[in-house]
């Protein structure tokens, strides 16, 4: 029996909708041209014929990957460190469910503040019994031991859960105890949970007429109404609660079974909540003007126009994607169309997910980041002030590249050590049987030439990058606390990888900023550091790549051999110059500490 015939066209139906795009769109790197067609996509009754289905691990191998070079920007030290982690979708139970599709994620913590990034990973969950049953597995916390050894600590510090089905993780001092926390997303809910000194987490009771029944997936840290406590902005994705539909592909070699699109169930309405400065959280989403019905995957918070206010871009899977501005009242002034970043090009809703926020071209003005679904361009917007944000993506070499495949997380960071920000991005498919797409694919990465394009190296990047994979969350971050940023990846029910930045680092500069009136770790803060005749900018954002929080510290590397001075501006506008700041060493700044300009 046919439970709906009548699907979407291509473009309202997100990422589902693959099956026939590439032959028009993007298999030789050409533009698409025309309208996209429907997608022979079918969802069908539990008692239809018998259909052919195959996991991810029956649909492809990895390939062994290459021997290394001399020259890899990266070098595979997972191993090396005795991390073990695998985050687990559930897949094993044959639901094909949409819950099973969007990954899990990574967090830099410094839980215990010795100075070395400790990593948590999310767990994900399991699927059981029809009708569909889930249930969470742990998460899991390993402690940076330095010399790339690090310890599982999860059971001793209270950590070990599995009432939550897991997809993100988020980081700051919500309390200004000195000690940062973790905000934890998921299916059906998600946890707060206090850090104590760095001996043990414990968990926040948080509004619970807002956190339960939703579906939880990004979330971001910021102070939107600069009252020195962090706030939360946790998204939504969508309504869906358990139910076992059944979607095929109609493919020559048989009828395929896949997971349903996004479009076969309703957007949900996202959280912030307000931090009250005593431990409690009020949900202030309504007042605040956030819009219901969306499917949200990213969010990314920075002072985007400098006006002193934080601002919130929300990456939409099928849904025009949202940005919040932020202003001294409510609601925010949701911005997104006249900014320019809610639609494509060409007027349609993308499959959005991963997102991150940079001044990549050395203009001092913020630039955004999004990454689509496949056979949509990625999107790299330029801020161009007043608001206002124009696409470079095709004029910065961004949009052919990455066409073919299913992009999550994205992340600008040095990783070569010019002094220009670089670009990573994870892909993986949702779907196990994409015809002509793989659901293992390469992950991507983008040398920044000298602010006016981008060039794929993804070649140099090392093994990693010699065989596909099943690509969700990443985050970056100096591990090793050698000047170089390193790579820390999350794959569908595959071990996490641990990459170690190659570059040796000559001359940099690394800073730790400790907000007094602004919050403690001060989302939304810039910091210029002028080198010979260029102005280096670097901020502080609250989210941003995919379900996973990267590094907050900055850092810079320098062309100078001697020390230099830095101009920070926190959150509400407050500028300040640190002087004489010596090279290859971490300095706290701390606000209020500096001198006016």
């Amino acid at each position: 029996m046919i439970l709906n015939s009548n699907l979407p066209r291509l473009s309202d139906f997100g990422w589902l909708s693959i099956v026939i795009v590439f032959g028009m769109a993007g298999c030789r790197g050409e533009p698409s041209t025309g309208s996209p067609q429907p997608a022979s996509t079918t969802q069908v009754s539990a008692k239809s014929q018998p259909l052919l289905a195959r996991l991810p691990f029956e649909v492809s191998a990895p390939a062994a990957p290459r021997a290394a070079h001399d020259d890899d920007w990266f070098e595979d030290v997972t191993q090396r460190s005795g991390v073990q982690w695998k985050y687990r979708t559930g897949c094993e139970a044959r639901y094909y469910t949409l819950l099973e599709t969007v990954g899990g994620g990574v967090a830099l913590i410094d839980y215990d503040v010795d100075g070395d990034l400790d990593l948590f990973f999310t767990g994900g969950g399991q699927m059981t019994t029809p009708p569909v049953t889930v249930r969470g597995v742990d998460c899991a916390l390993f402690r940076n031991d330095g010399d790339w050894s690090f310890t599982d600590v999860t059971e001793s510090l209270g950590l070990k859960s599995t009432e939550l089905y897991t997809h993100g993780a988020a980081v700051n001092d919500y309390d200004r105890d000195g000690y940062p926390d973790l905000f934890v997303t998921g299916y059906g809910s998600c946890r707060l949970l206090h850090n104590r000194a760095g001996l043990r987490f414990e968990e926040v009771i948080l509004p619970a007429s807002s956190m339960q029944k939703k579906w939880f997936t990004s979330a971001a840290w910021g102070d939107f109404d600069r009252d020195g406590f962090v706030d939360l902005f946790a998204v939504c994705y969508a309504d869906w609660h358990g139910t076992e539909d059944i979607c095929v592909q109609h493919q020559a070699e048989g009828n395929r079974r896949d997971a349903c699109a996004p479009t076969q169930y309703p957007g949900q309405q996202s959280v912030l909540l307000r931090n009250q400065g005593d431990g409690t959280f009020e949900d202030v989403s309504q007042a605040a003007g956030i819009l219901p019905a969306m499917r949200s995957l990213g969010i990314v918070t920075a002072d985007l126009d400098g006006d002193g206010w934080l601002d919130w871009f929300v990456a939409n899977d099928v849904n025009e994607n949202q940005l919040y501005w932020g202003r001294d009242e409510f609601p925010f002034d949701e911005g997104g169309v006249l900014a320019g970043v809610a639609f494509s090009e060409t007027g349609e809703r993308d499959g959005s997910m991963g997102t991150d926020i940079a001044d990549v071209d050395g203009d001092g003005v913020l630039d955004l980041f999004i990454a689509n679904y496949a056979g949509q361009d990625n999107v790299l917007a330029r801020g161009i002030g007043n608001r206002g944000f124009i696409n470079i993506t095709k004029s910065y070499g961004l949009a052919a590249p990455s066409r073919r495949w299913v992009k999550f997380a994205s992340l600008f960071a040095d990783f070569d050590l010019d002094g220009w920000l670089d670009l990573f991005v994870a892909n993986g498919h949702v779907l196990y049987e994409a015809s002509e797409v793989p659901f293992l694919q390469p992950a991507q990465l983008f040398r920044n030439k000298d602010g006016v394009r981008f060039e794929e190296v993804s070649a140099q990047g090392g093994p990693y990058f010699d065989v596909p994979h099943g690509g969700r969350g990443a985050a970056i971050g100096d591990l090793d606390n050698d000047g170089a940023p390193d790579l820390v990846i999350v794959e569908q029910d595959a071990p996490v990888k641990i990459l170690r930045n190659r570059h040796p680092a000559k001359n940099w500069l690394r800073l730790t900023l400790v907000g007094r009136t602004s919050g403690r770790d001060p989302v939304g803060a810039r910091v210029h550091l002028q080198q010979e005749s260029r102005l280096m900018v670097r901020t502080i954002c609250g989210g941003g790549s995919y379900l996973s929080q990267s590094d907050p510290r900055i850092l810079f590397a320098l062309e100078a051999d001697h020390p230099v001075d830095v101009t920070v501006i926190w959150p509400g506008g407050e500028r300040e110059v640190f002087s004489n700041l010596s090279l290859r060493r971490t300095h706290q700044l701390a606000e209020g500490a500096g001198r006016r300009p």
